[in-house]
């Protein structure tokens, strides 16, 4: 063991008051369990389980006297000044610093590709670390309105009802006010990225990412080969994502038309839209005829809603039927505002 990992181990050993207490008691002369159960007014086990962690520090010795086991002090670690223990255990802190610098990298080269946010982490630890980058696009001391929050989250992210709630819910944004008003708290550390940079239209043989943004990310390595080890990478990404239900739309910016959706799964549908409207077979004609006539500039992808994390199976499958009938109702099927048909959005009969 080395001298750092030596001194935390004696500093974690003596931060609690009962190993406190049976360190002043033997250091006055050494004691036996049931002599120290009766000093300190404590059961048995309870003094066995402290001289453990006392033993495994190296600040007790044990021995054998008939019948019973013997506890004393050693002097060694004890004639350490706190000083010393404290400024052994710092030493530690430059190499963990990196240690940890160099783990955020890691988790932001993952999942974030030119800029944009490719899935939120489904392990918090992850999370935490990706929403502590977005929050570095804010400014300190300024307020945002929510149109300006929202408009932030979106360079880098489809879903930002989603990314919102989770800065708002860590703390890295404060809200207050009616109408809201957001500031960044800064209560985490935030490092800033790189602006998002245009992505690149999927060659062949790329991929999409689960967000629904197309994005240049080939799975082949410089020969054009397949690059398996770049394949599984994605695969085990896809598998992390949060699996989200909710109900979304693909909205005509010029006239506010909508064409409503919903999924268990909002990974995938909005990439399949924009992939079927982008090759000119969507199965709602209105909507491809005006897409070919206006341009995909004239077109956002959304997710309107969503169901909360914590509902599973029958739950979850419930508070979506209650989505689509909210969304349904506020645009409806065969109105001039809905490109939809049927209200089977789910099914997507358009």
């Amino acid at each position: 063991m080395s001298e750092q990992d030596h001194a935390l181990r004696l500093l974690q050993a003596l931060a609690d008051p009962t190993r406190l207490r049976l360190v002043a008691t033997l250091l006055e002369q050494p004691a036996c369990c049931e002599e120290l159960a009766e000093r300190l007014g404590l059961t048995a086990p309870t003094i066995t389980h402290h001289l453990g962690k006392l033993d495994q520090a190296g600040l007790i010795n044990r021995r054998r006297e008939q019948y019973y086991t013997v506890c004393e002090t050693r002097p060694g670690p004890l004639q350490k000044t706190l000083r010393e223990l404290v400024d052994t255990a710092a030493a530690t802190t430059g190499s963990e610093q990196a240690r940890l610098d160099q783990a955020r990298r890691r988790v932001l080269e993952t999942f974030f590709e030119h800029g944009r946010l490719r899935q939120l982490p489904a392990q918090r630890k992850k999370r935490l670390v990706v929403l502590a980058a977005l929050a570095a696009d804010f400014e300190t001391g300024r307020d945002y309105a929510e149109a300006e929050v929202n408009a932030l989250i979106t360079e880098r992210f489809a879903d930002y009802c989603s990314v919102r709630r989770e800065l708002v819910d860590e703390r890295l944004l404060g809200r207050d006010g009616v109408p809201p008003r957001y500031r960044r708290t800064g209560e985490l550390e935030v490092r800033p990225l790189p602006r998002p940079a245009a992505c690149e239209a999927v060659a062949a043989g790329g991929t999409a990412s689960p967000n629904g943004e197309k994005c240049d990310m080939d799975t082949s390595d410089k020969a054009g080969r397949p690059d398996l080890r770049r394949r599984k990478e994605w695969i085990e990404l896809y598998k992390q994502a949060r699996k989200a239900a909710g109900v979304y739309g693909v909205r005509n910016r010029e006239s506010g038309r909508l064409l409503l959706g919903s999924s268990v799964n909002l990974h995938g549908p909005l990439n399949r839209h924009r992939s079927e409207l982008r090759n000119g077979s969507h199965r709602c004609a209105e909507l491809q005829a005006d897409w070919n006539r206006l341009g995909e500039e004239a077109f956002t992808f959304e997710i309107l809603d969503r169901v909360p994390d914590a509902l599973e199976g029958l739950e979850r499958d419930a508070a979506l039927r209650q989505l689509e009938q909210k969304w349904l109702a506020a645009c409806p099927p065969g109105d001039q505002a809905s490109y939809n048909s049927s209200p089977k959005i789910r099914l997507r009969q358009f």
